[in-house]
């Protein structure tokens, strides 16, 4: 048997993150997040309809995308590689004169900015004082980005790194993807991102899994997923969306268990265990980390002040992987709550955070 430590962490981003999303409150940043996502939309139909123009030349009134200069602070940003979107007459008013997706190249980009180095190191600092095997990383912006920080926060900070990482490229535009990071081979990848729905794709992001080789030549199959957030609201849509998202990924899982019976989801699921999106994730003998008994009850959540309603960071087990479950808990230090918790002595402020999330880990006898 061997002692195998795995965990799920929503980095909210390693070096750079998208300004909207770190605004005082999410309502600060939504608006530009839903613009950035309907202007591309938008531009990548193969006809823009008189009401798409409308539009455009709306969302320019407000991001001054037409201009020769626009504001270098302006939360979306448009990149123009050839051809015109719009054209603005001396004397008229301003036009979309792009008939559609063939007649110009260039996208919109969400503002990012450097995320400080306080709250890079302090990430480190969380990984570091649970050192997991197996490290599901939510919210990383790519696999260069996960290599530069195995080397120069983990390795040459804390004298501790992975011998193996990848990310993979998924639906997101805003750099927020799914990432895994390893002690032992990752020996098959499969991504789902193309998995069809309603002329869209099923995930936000992606549902990948990685089959691990562990000690022993055993195999466990990682599957991390990040599902729909609730920040630009929870309607009907969005919760949906969500039920579609986890019922896809149990059905990754069961397929998964033709390859071993060791399987785990986990990741930033956005959603109370008792939702009733979540729901289908527990079904066939799965189960999250959180029915351990060593679990903390006291504050189960796992974001902002850890209460039950924040618990949305998830280790959903195999039956086969929770009958091996040992012991589990949740690393809080790196978010700045001290009227609740005492944080790190790096974190003394909010601004030098790891994260609003905290990691949570469970450590098994495979």
């Amino acid at each position: 048997m061997t002692q195998i430590k795995i965990a799920s962490f929503n980095l909210e981003n390693l070096f750079t993150r998208p300004v909207a999303m770190n605004q005082d409150t999410d309502a600060a940043g939504a608006a530009a997040i839903e613009d950035h996502a309907l202007a591309n939309t938008i531009i990548n139909k193969e006809v823009y309809t008189d009401s798409d123009k409308q539009t455009l030349i709306e969302l320019s009134g407000k991001y001054k995308w037409h201009t020769l200069n626009p504001p270098k602070n302006a939360l979306v940003q448009l990149q123009k590689i050839r051809g015109s979107l719009f054209r603005k007459p001396k004397n008229g008013p301003l036009e979309v004169v792009a008939k559609g997706r063939d007649s110009w190249v260039g996208w919109f980009d969400l503002l990012t900015e450097d995320v400080s180095w306080k709250a890079t190191y302090n990430t480190g600092r969380v990984i570091d004082a649970v050192r997991p095997d197996i490290l599901i990383t939510v919210e990383v912006e790519d696999r260069p980005t996960l290599g530069r920080f195995n080397e120069q926060i983990l390795k040459a900070h804390f004298g501790f790194s992975y011998k193996y990482f990848m990310s993979i490229d998924g639906n997101d535009m805003r750099g927020i993807d799914l990432g895994i990071m390893s002690q032992y081979p990752i020996v098959e990848i499969r991504s789902h991102v193309d998995l069809p729905t309603n002329g869209g794709f099923v995930f936000s992001r992606d549902c990948p899994e990685y089959d691990i080789i562990l000690p022993e030549n055993k195999r466990i199959v990682i599957i991390p997923n990040h599902l729909k957030s609730k920040r630009n609201g929870d309607d009907t849509e969005s919760r949906a969306r969500r039920k579609l998202q986890a019922d896809s990924a149990h059905a990754i899982a069961l397929s998964a268990l033709n390859r071993s019976d060791l399987v785990l989801i986990g990741g930033d699921l956005n959603d109370t265990p008792d939702s009733e999106p979540l729901q289908g994730l527990f079904n066939d003998g799965f189960t999250d980390v959180s029915s351990h008994p060593d679990y903390p009850a006291d504050r189960p959540g796992t974001y902002n002040t850890g209460l039950a309603g924040n618990k949305i960071d998830y280790l959903i087990m195999s039956p086969a992987l929770a009958g091996k479950l040992q012991t589990t808990g949740i690393e809080r230090r790196g978010s700045y709550h001290p009227n609740t918790w005492e944080p790190f002595d790096t974190v003394t402020k909010k601004s030098e955070e790891a994260s609003d999330h905290h990691l949570i880990w469970g450590t098994f006898e495979i």
